[in-house]
């Protein structure tokens, strides 16, 4: 997942799909930048190892904290949670303190013991936004602290789609209109993409049945004739009306209004989704001492907003967006909007049982578009 500046820009991305858990192992050959090796010399030496996305801290806060201990951290970097799970589970995986996973795999992270509790008593969690804390994923933030996050919503064309759109229902009838179909883009992630329908008939996306989800499914199959794309989102795509519907992150959206200030954004109900990636300890830590010091550093809220400066996906910190500049441009919009209300968002939570079938659907939903 690349990260990108505050600023506006037409290449924000989010996850790239999650491959099926029983494709882990051929996921842990993913690049680093730190060898096996080399991490067992900086464990040596008292140095810190990072798993990361790449890209993914302020290189001034990094510099900042290398000049405050002498310790400058080894990040290595993977392209997707399930790569971070499979190299985890491998013995490549030793030798790591660090790692961000996103809020979908914290509980198969732990389940499989390769995180350890986090020690609160060690860390400042009290600058935190309590709307992150807490959440389903992981009760009490017992094997993770919440780095920064992102939504699910629909940024859109009011004049193509003759209208406003409050919900997730709206935004299927308006794909159906005929200045909206074959301009519309949804998410290549089954759960994104099936998660409205099952929202919309009151289910849970964690706890709906195979055959909820092949049913929620079948909805979009259908829908899937008015659909033009499944892959990431361009700004200027929608800057220049060839896509006027889509599914898409906050960021992607703040870019979008960047470029066209007429396009709107929305969080849909009923339900939608919050992600959140957190900062988590692996079980066997080699440095744990130095992992504690690094997240009390990042944890300040100068460190903070740094990292939302530089990442363009708001930190963790209660009160950020009274932090963030008058002169940045759809400030609001780095927070979801003014009216965001948390209660009406959920996390996908990876459930073995079902995962695959998500995956599966989403496939025979791309299929159905041609």
């Amino acid at each position: 997942m690349t990260r990108h500046p505050i600023l506006p820009s037409s290449s924000l991305s989010r996850r790239s799909v999650l491959r099926l858990l029983g494709a882990f192992p051929a996921a842990a050959a993913a690049a680093t930048v730190v060898s096996g090796a080399s991490r067992a010399r900086a464990a040596a030496t008292g140095q810190l190892n990072i798993y990361s996305w790449p890209d993914y801290f302020s290189t001034e806060s990094l510099a900042a904290y290398a000049r405050k201990t002498g310790v400058t951290p080894n990040i290595a970097t993977y392209d997707s949670d399930d790569t971070l799970f499979a190299k985890l589970n491998s013995p490549a995986g030793a030798g790591f303190d660090i790692v961000i996973p996103g809020s979908s795999w914290i509980k198969q992270l732990a389940a499989r013991g390769l995180l350890q509790e986090i020690d609160h008593a060690r860390l400042n969690l009290g600058s935190l936004d309590p709307n992150l804390l807490n959440r389903g994923y992981d009760p009490g933030n017992k094997y993770s602290i919440p780095k920064d996050w992102g939504l699910l919503g629909v940024v859109y064309d009011p004049q193509a789609v003759g209208g406003e759109i409050k919900t997730w229902e709206d935004f299927f009838k308006a794909g159906e209109k005929p200045d909206v179909s074959g301009k519309i883009r949804l998410s290549d992630s089954g759960w994104e993409t099936i998660g409205p329908a099952l929202w919309l008939e009151g289910k849970d996306w964690n706890t709906a049945s195979v055959a909820e989800i092949r049913a929620a499914g079948a909805r979009l199959k259908t829908f899937a004739k008015h659909v033009k794309s499944f892959s990431g989102l361009d700004a200027n795509a929608l800057a220049n009306g060839s896509i006027v519907l889509a599914q898409t992150n906050q960021a992607k959206a703040r870019a979008a209004i960047g470029l066209n200030p007429a396009l709107k954004w929305v969080v849909p109900g009923p339900t939608s989704e919050l992600w959140v990636d957190n900062y988590a300890i692996v079980k066997n830590a080699p440095n744990l001492d130095q992992a504690y010091d690094f997240l009390a550093y990042q944890l300040q809220p100068d460190v903070q907003l740094a990292e939302t400066q530089y990442i363009g996906f708001p930190a963790a910190l209660a009160g950020l967006r009274d932090r963030i500049g008058a002169d940045v441009k759809n400030a609001d919009l780095i927070f979801g909007g003014k009216d965001l209300d948390f209660k009406a968002l959920t996390s996908f939570v990876v459930n073995p049982q079902t995962v695959g079938t998500y995956s599966q659907v989403q496939a025979e939903i791309q299929a159905a578009a041609g």
